[in-house]
């Protein structure tokens, strides 16, 4: 199943999640409500009792749910804030890199033009299969390599190469948190929880005894909420494997704004 959900985007698993919530709650009200019907039907006041249990089952489990919601957008949001920051500081040193002498100046900024297109035609694709590729890391290497063959001669070109390191430094520091995306995940126990604890509320919602085409109407409203719940911590889940993926935009619009045209034979 696990497989299934991974191949696909985030649309179909938008209507899966729910249908397939709804389904299991409306196919157990036809198959195990009778049964239960059979095992509680002496018992007094038997809503009542559902609905007490219910209401503290419930508030703690919408408390799980809204917490990891928000602890997955959070992941989400965090790794896009540094894809931005590594792709801003790839802009300012490819600028940068304008002040220095030649030839350092067009090795420099073919180096960084070759590095942003790895990033984009490598990385990004590897980072999907949860791999991180040490091609990066290589070129980064070279680029500080050849920066500091740079000898200021003046105050100006002291503080120039000053900057320009700071901005490297800064790529490496946003790169390190990009990379720390690529298996940032919540950890498989809150799923164990989330599971279970929509297992106790579908049956809890099996145990109400009122008309059948109210407990379906009724149930199925709460089954599909239940579903998009589940689906929005999902797919923010993993946020560069996941359905929801942080796309590499800043740093196509990096390479399309200021490399693109310098990167012709």
């Amino acid at each position: 199943m696990k497989e299934i959900f991974e191949q696909l985007s985030a649309a179909p698993l938008a209507i899966l999640f729910p249908a397939l919530f709804v389904g299991v709650t409306w196919l157990g009200i036809l198959l195990v409500r009778p049964f239960l019907r059979l095992m509680l039907g002496g018992q007094r006041g038997l809503n009542d009792l559902v609905s007490h249990a219910s209401a503290g089952f419930s508030l703690l489990y919408g408390l799980l749910l809204g917490l990891l919601s928000v602890a997955a957008f959070d992941n989400n949001a965090r790794i896009e804030s540094a894809v931005q920051r590594e792709s801003a500081s790839v802009a300012l040193l490819y600028r940068g890199f304008s002040n220095y002498h030649e030839p350092l100046r067009s090795e420099l900024r073919y180096l960084m033009r070759d590095y942003t297109t790895y990033v984009l035609n490598r990385d990004w694709p590897a980072h999907r299969q949860g791999l991180i590729p040490s091609g990066g890391d290589n070129r980064l290497a070279v680029i500080r390599q050849s920066m500091l063959q740079f000898e200021p001669k003046n105050a100006s070109q002291g503080i120039m190469q000053e900057q320009g390191l700071t901005h490297f430094d800064s790529l490496l520091g946003a790169r390190v948190d990009r990379l720390a995306g690529v298996n940032l995940k919540i950890p498989g126990v809150f799923w164990y929880v989330v599971i279970i604890g929509a297992i106790i509320q579908i049956i809890l919602i099996w145990m109400l005894e009122m008309r059948l085409f109210t407990q379906m109407l009724l149930s199925g409203l709460v089954a599909f909420f239940l579903g998009v719940m589940i689906f929005l911590i999902y797919a923010l889940d993993e946020p560069l494997q996941g359905a929801v993926l942080v796309s590499p935009t800043a740093y196509e619009l990096v390479y399309g704004t200021l490399m693109e045209l310098d990167d012709v034979p």
